[in-house]
């Protein structure tokens, strides 16, 4: 039987055979654009982790690697991972500090792509210290006696030479620092079962001597302990009876200190009071006026200092708490003498007893000083040493003109009295007055008051009659000839 007619023509044949080549190549095409010619393809090797690994000496090591990633400018912009292994060179050495380079490379259809990756061993961990531990009751020595010490690192090792230790009060400090620059400190609270007492030492020694008349400033003294440390700001200080600066008297001053275990120290210091030594008289050559004011400084005092400023005289003020600090400078920067008259001025508060006396007589000279910065010891008693309202309390006269002497001031009443606070109320009488006592008188101390505007006024006259019979005009000092009232209480 023919069977022909089931056979495909031969001319479908060439149709279907024709057909199927330009599907191939319109595929080849398709592919051909999509790989190289509408789609831009690069290669990228891209790291599993970070560029960047830090890794602790001692841990393991273990490299990601890369990952094979196609991408193109049309298709698989976001990537396509294909299998491609990668080859990597470079080593890390997990034994050593330091930074290592790993560098990736993978190759597909004739591209290849690279990658680096950055391993740093590091040390972080610090050493270890480790102390030996001390016996349980261990007493304080003036050296502590170290009981031992180790120090270890991970990767130095063996650092006890390397230790620091630090001794300080009550511990010790151990510091040791690795060569990554890790440091450690320990601490050894050194155990003390502490029976020593503290140390107290007295600045001047057990002995101390000042002159009547100075205040008592104690020389110092310095407390430590074994365990505490400096104890000075602990120390209490007594005295077995009251200071007081114008009687000879020995006192007896106890120091106590205890330390934290209840540990007391005691040492004591006698202080001893003594007279001041008088010092010799110094006599002026020739005809002297000493000029000397009372009861300032005041309004016309300034105008006091102008005038003495001209003739280049100088002259001793007996001041009172006025609150004319400049005009008290004012005299001492000018040359003059500044000596106490009173603090207060009242008499009856003043002769009520030696206490009261020196109580002002202290308080008026430390005014004094904190004006002037100089600490006078030149005074002058409030009616002179002969003053007749003290008698309410008898005898204080006698006791008070030997108690100053005693405590290292110089004392001065007048042989020429200007009356400025009596009689004369002019400034013709003050100079006549001046003038017939400094005729009966070879060293002549003036008694005038410079709150007086019209006692003021008769300086001048005063100075130049002074100048043209030969007088000197000088200021007080504690060794000028004392002229001296009698006692009249």
């Amino acid at each position: 039987m023919d069977h022909d007619y089931l056979q495909p023509s031969r001319g479908k044949r060439r149709m279907t055979a024709l057909f199927v080549l330009l599907a191939v190549i319109f595929l080849a095409a398709a592919v051909y654009c999509v790989f190289f010619g509408l789609n831009q393809l690069t290669l990228e090797a891209a790291l599993i982790g970070s560029e960047t690994e830090t890794v602790e000496y001692g841990q393991a090591f273990q490299d990601l690697g890369c990952r094979t990633v196609l991408r193109g400018t049309t298709f698989w912009k976001d990537g396509w991972e294909i299998q491609a292994s990668p080859s990597v060179s470079g080593h890390v050495n997990q034994q050593k500090l330091g930074k290592y380079v790993l560098n990736y490379q993978v190759s597909f259809l004739g591209m290849t792509a690279e990658a680096t990756r950055t391993v740093c061993i590091v040390d972080t961990v610090p050493p270890v210290i480790t102390l030996t531990p001390d016996p349980v009751d261990l007493q304080p020595e003036p050296e502590y006696q170290e009981a031992g010490f180790s120090a270890f690192d991970n990767y130095d090792g063996d650092l006890t030479r390397q230790v620091e230790r630090t001794q300080e009060t009550g511990r010790i400090l151990y510091t040791v620092m690795d060569s990554s620059g890790n440091q450690t400190v320990a601490q050894r609270q050194i155990p003390v079962f502490d029976d020593y007492p503290p140390t107290l030492e007295l600045t001047g020694g057990s002995q101390v001597t000042i002159p009547l008349g100075e205040a008592f400033h104690d020389p110092g003294y310095t407390a430590t302990d074994l365990r505490d440390g400096d104890l000075t700001n602990a120390v209490e200080v007594s005295i077995d009876h009251p200071f007081v600066r114008y009687q000879p008297d020995v006192y007896l001053l106890t120091y106590r200190v205890s330390d934290s275990d209840g540990n007391e120290t005691v040492a004591q210091r006698t202080l001893t009071t003594v007279p001041c030594q008088r010092p010799a008289v110094i006599y002026p050559k020739g005809k002297t006026i000493y000029l000397t004011f009372d009861d300032g400084p005041g309004p016309d005092t300034g105008r006091l200092l102008d005038v003495l400023k001209r003739y280049d005289v100088h002259a001793t003020f007996f001041v009172v708490n006025t609150g004319h600090e400049d005009l008290m400078r004012r005299m001492v920067n000018e040359g003059h003498s500044i000596g106490i008259h009173t603090c207060t001025h009242r008499y009856q508060q003043i002769y009520s007893s030696p206490e009261a006396y020196f109580q002002d007589l202290f308080d008026m000279q430390q005014i004094i000083q904190d004006a002037t910065g100089v600490q006078t010891w030149l005074l002058r008693f409030p009616g002179g040493s002969s003053n007749t309202i003290s008698r309410r309390n008898k005898g204080i006269m006698t006791y008070l003109t030997k108690a100053v002497e005693a405590c290292g001031f110089s004392y001065f009443d007048w042989n020429v009295d200007s009356n400025d606070a009596g009689g004369a109320n002019t400034s013709a009488q003050v100079y006549e007055n001046v003038v017939e006592g400094v005729g009966q008188n070879t060293y002549c101390v003036v008694l005038q008051h410079d709150i007086h505007p019209y006692s003021v006024d008769a300086v001048e006259r005063i100075i130049q009659w002074g100048q043209r019979n030969g007088y000197q005009f000088l200021p007080l000092q504690t060794d000028s000839p004392a002229i001296h009232h009698g006692v009249q209480n």
